[in-house]
């Protein structure tokens, strides 16, 4: 299902505060993810509030946003949109610029000059990527894929909701393994295949379109030394017996597209199925971090 955005743009940071808590508190129990921020653009203050819907649903939330902050007193401007072929890792490259992880550049065709001696350059046009200020996703994400590839030599990898492909390129740039990567949305689908194309990594990524790990090439090309995935918490909740199958016994699990607060409820469910926190990383309110069995 696509994701919704409703972005509240706030005066200053106390009133982006308030209605940020107020927010949470109500919808926490839904484990929608609020996240609080300065634009980018040095105007103001940010509210981003994230589910799953159409555009009837984002319409409503919107609603209810904006009945939130009128309860506050608060004099807020709030847009929703659907991002139906979201990028939950490169959400906040638009208007950015390039925006370094690790080794990693991630940058567009005219960001190209970021680049110096060492860097690993991954090109994706920020059109395809829904800018909403977050970037601490991306660089928790291929950073500690950077990290991890430094220490570890895995066979094989899955990149479990791959939007635009970056993930995945970054391993096949890192290490010449097979990636599968899945996707629920076509459009993201098409846009990996062509990344991976611009990347010079398309015989190393085979992308499949699939909302779920049964699909007959997954299983036949697993089990998988490395397992990623950047998306919601609830998602990653609900998909965690299906990665757990999917992953090898000496295999390692990169999750993020949660926010910090909402780690503890990921980390349960994974402990459930024996796998233990090796590392993480904090940044800009998310988190990524980095499993292993137990």
């Amino acid at each position: 299902m696509p994701s919704i955005q409703i972005t509240a743009f706030c005066a200053n940071e106390t009133d982006a505060r308030l209605l940020g808590a107020v927010l949470e508190a109500a919808y926490e129990a839904e484990g929608l993810p609020v996240a609080t921020f300065e634009n980018p653009a040095g105007l103001g203050w940010k509210v981003d509030l994230y589910a799953e819907g159409d555009d009837e649903d984002a319409e409503a939330l919107k609603e209810a946003v904006a009945a939130h902050a009128a309860r506050q007193d608060l004099a807020v401007e709030i847009n929703g949109k659907v991002l139906a072929d979201a990028d939950w890792v490169l959400m906040g490259l638009e208007g950015l610029g390039a925006v370094r992880a690790g080794r990693f550049v991630v940058h567009g065709i005219h960001a190209r000059d970021a680049l110096r001696t060492g860097d690993i350059g991954l090109q994706v046009e920020a059109s395809r990527a829904f800018g909403t200020g977050h970037h601490g996703t991306t660089e928790g994400c291929l950073t500690m894929i950077d990290w991890l590839l430094k220490r570890f030599e895995p066979a094989n990898a899955l990149d479990v909701g791959t939007g635009t492909g970056v993930l995945a390129i970054g391993i096949a740039r890192l290490r010449p393994i097979t990636v599968l990567a899945t996707d629920i949305d076509a459009v993201s689908v098409q846009i990996a295949r062509e990344n991976a194309a611009i990347n010079g990594v398309a015989r190393a990524i085979r992308v499949f379109e699939t909302g779920t790990l049964t699909h007959p090439a997954i299983r036949a090309g697993g089990p998988y030394d490395l397992v990623v995935a950047n998306i919601l918490a609830g998602p990653l909740i609900d998909l965690a017996p299906s990665m757990s199958e999917a992953t090898s016994e000496r295999g390692a699990i990169i999750l993020s597209g949660l926010l910090v607060r909402q780690e503890r409820a990921v980390l349960a469910r994974y402990r459930q199925l024996g796998f233990v926190p090796m590392r993480r990383l904090h940044l800009e309110g998310w988190s990524t971090l980095l499993l292993g069995r137990g």
